[in-house]
């Protein structure tokens, strides 16, 4: 193929993301397609195109790629807002994904469904050293500091696949490696128990209703902030319309994914003594404080971002005993990536899913 991508597609092919090294050389010259983002971003620029399929190193493992989710991480990177030391270029986004193992490996065999964790991380760091993988200073996020999912196969350090329960389908276990553990790990860093009242902004987001139906499994009395009523229907006792949260309401914890535009609605919120816990900037990531309503009210805020390997086992476990689901608003095949992106755009009720198998 004569085109720019095609011409660079040797690029990604030889560059991996491996369990000894984030990214190296290794000549395999077997064909897939993959979806890649130019060294020119903007304007939803994305083409599929041929590239080599890395042969997995013995401490790795291959994943014929089945689903993927489309999330503001990958859209944003595709559409220019986020590079974030992004390599290799050409690049393969995607940074959700599920498949089946293509051959056995030594902690997996040939058709078993796994998740990729989605954190780059190797072992060596105080981060690491103190089971706190996803803040791995040498790291990253996989699908930005290494080529991602939106591809036909993956090659992944075995670290990094999770077998998924029989239990879980394939729809909502594609939305456990960002939303469910981003969800789970706010809630565990927020000091969630039985009986605390909890206040979600973004409720109807992927994360948002993640975190509704944990902290209701938590024992939690939960109240979401969205302009969707259905968001009921996943366990709050009472969703707010957008500047509806009546003037006296307080929460124990009050969990705002949406960033600067919400910022003083949600300390305004929060009840004395209680938390916010922060880990969005979707409305813009700079906000003003008024710092004597935090300490006069002991209120603590915290940021969360994604969670570790031991958070995401309690999500499984979690997740294997209990009911917990995710809206799905349409399904795109891997060769529509475009009108997924164009839809992405819409207000929508629900996740996008891409379909590779």
């Amino acid at each position: 193929m004569q085109n720019l991508y095609h011409a660079m597609s040797l690029v990604p092919a030889i560059q991996r993301f491996s369990a000894t090294n984030m990214l190296y050389l290794n000549f395999n010259f077997s064909i897939m397609k993959a979806v890649f983002v130019g060294p020119r971003f903007g304007n939803f620029a994305v083409r599929i195109e041929e590239t080599g399929i890395t042969d997995p190193g013995r401490e790795d493992v291959l994943v014929k790629v089945v689903a993927a989710g489309l999330n503001p991480l990958d859209y944003n990177l595709i559409n220019g807002n986020i590079v974030y030391n992004l390599k290799p270029v050409p690049h393969i986004p995607g940074s959700e994904v599920i498949g089946i193992v293509e051959r056995d490996s030594r902690s997996f065999k040939k058709g078993q469904r796994v998740m990729v964790y989605n954190r780059v991380f190797d072992g060596t760091c105080e981060m690491c050293r103190t089971h706190r993988e996803h803040l791995c200073t040498n790291g990253g996020i996989w699908g930005v500091v290494t080529n991602g999912g939106y591809s036909e196969y993956v090659t992944v350090p075995e670290k990094n696949a999770i077998a998924i329960p029989d239990s879980i389908d394939n729809d909502t276990a594609v939305s456990i490696p960002i939303g469910a553990l981003t969800a789970y790990r706010a809630l565990k860093r927020a000091g969630a128990s039985a009986g605390k009242k909890l206040l979600v902004y973004g409720a109807s987001g992927n994360t948002g209703i993640f975190a509704i139906q944990f902290a209701r499994i938590m024992g939690l009395d939960v109240y979401g902030v969205s302009r969707k009523e259905w968001v009921r229907e996943y366990g709050c006792t009472e969703v707010f319309g957008d500047g509806k949260i009546p003037d006296q309401f307080r929460a124990d914890i009050v969990m705002n994914s949406l960033g600067s535009l919400f910022w003083d609605d949600a300390v305004k919120h929060i009840q004395t003594g209680g938390t916010l816990v922060s880990f969005g900037v979707l409305t813009g990531r700079e906000a003003k404080l008024d710092i004597a309503s935090l300490y006069t009210r002991e209120v603590s805020i915290i940021g969360s971002t994604g969670g570790d390997l031991k958070d995401l086992t309690e999500t499984l476990e979690i997740m294997k005993t209990h009911s917990v689901r995710v809206p799905v608003a349409k399904r795109f095949a891997f060769s529509d990536i475009g009108a997924a992106l164009e839809e992405y755009s819409r207000i929508r009720d629900g996740r996008i899913i891409i379909d590779f198998a």
